[in-house]
């Protein structure tokens, strides 16, 4: 394939199929481009039986077609001349069935070499050996040899020759290194803002997170002593009856509740602890400290 001109006519995705015609800003594209649909044939094309009425869409294989990755990759028809495949008119995944056999294929065979030489570097040998099998091509440094972009290691080197094209025209924008670099500088410094907000963002939702949690323990605490407080109250300070209203079991809940703190007639925390003087109990050994009193008036 022969590297672009000004004239020459291709497609991108971005235009809708619409063919655009290459100038001297787009010679490059135009090239990127093709060798793009090329590799993406060479890794997906669908190949037919070598004999019979070859279907839409599909291309009978051939010799040629063992130096493409989809020959290795993709369910294709069996074809003698690769390692005097049995044509019976069926198809197979070359690369799967040799990493299913019995014993699986490896470096030491040379069938599995071939492939992975040709899903690699994108050519045929069946003469490589353990030592050269994995070796990438030369790479290149500019469009002008399309053709030697083959295989995953072509994919990877149009991918490096892009990015240094892509790198040097941002440099030279508006004619001006220095003002490709203000550009640059301007969107680092944005990045830098728009990471600060982000964290911000989290520790103020993180912040919210902990109140609520602290707020949630909080009203869980209360909970907590209410319910510890009401235990001890039953078990201790006559908390009987089961009832929460008013009754002849003593009130019931609130009932007992305030009759277990000595405010009922004979019954309650202070009754129990000899009277605070606000029961029956009034005689009790607390009040009559005070009523005993060799001090007090009546007794001078």
């Amino acid at each position: 394939m022969a590297t672009c001109s000004s004239g020459s006519t291709f497609r991108i995705q971005s235009s809708n199929g619409a063919e655009i015609t290459a100038n001297s800003n787009t010679i490059n594209t135009c090239t990127a481009t093709n060798i793009l649909d090329r590799l993406h044939r060479e890794f997906t094309e669908k190949y037919a039986p070598k004999s019979g009425v070859v279907p839409v869409g599909k291309t009978a294989i051939s010799e040629t077609h063992q130096n493409n990755p989809t020959f290795y990759l993709r369910k294709q028809p069996k074809f003698t001349s690769f390692f005097g495949e049995n044509d019976d008119g069926q198809e197979i995944n070359r690369f799967n069935s040799m990493l299913t056999a019995e014993p699986p294929k490896t470096e030491d065979d040379l069938q599995f070499r071939t492939t992975i030489h040709g899903i690699m570097n994108g050519t045929y040998n069946d003469k490589v050996n353990t030592d050269n099998y994995k070796t990438p091509p030369t790479p290149q440094s500019n469009l002008q040899n399309p053709d030697s972009f083959k295989g995953i290691y072509g994919l990877v080197n149009l991918n490096n020759v892009l990015e240094t094209q892509i790198d040097t025209i941002i440099k030279n924008m508006a004619g001006s290194e220095s003002t490709a670099q203000a550009t640059s500088d301007i969107a680092n410094k944005y990045a830098k803002r728009r990471g600060i907000q982000t964290t911000l963002e989290t520790i103020a939702d993180r912040e919210n997170e902990i109140y609520r949690e602290k707020f949630l323990n909080l009203i869980l605490m209360i909970v907590g002593i209410f319910i510890i407080g009401t235990q001890l109250v039953k078990k201790y300070y006559s908390f009987g009856g089961g009832n929460t209203g008013s009754g002849s079991d003593g009130g019931g809940f609130f009932g007992n509740l305030f009759t277990g703190f000595g405010l009922g007639a004979s019954s309650g925390i202070f009754s129990r602890f000899g009277g605070l003087g606000l029961g029956r109990s009034g005689r009790s050994r607390i009040t009559g400290i005070f009523s005993n009193n060799p001090y007090s008036l009546s007794t001078r």
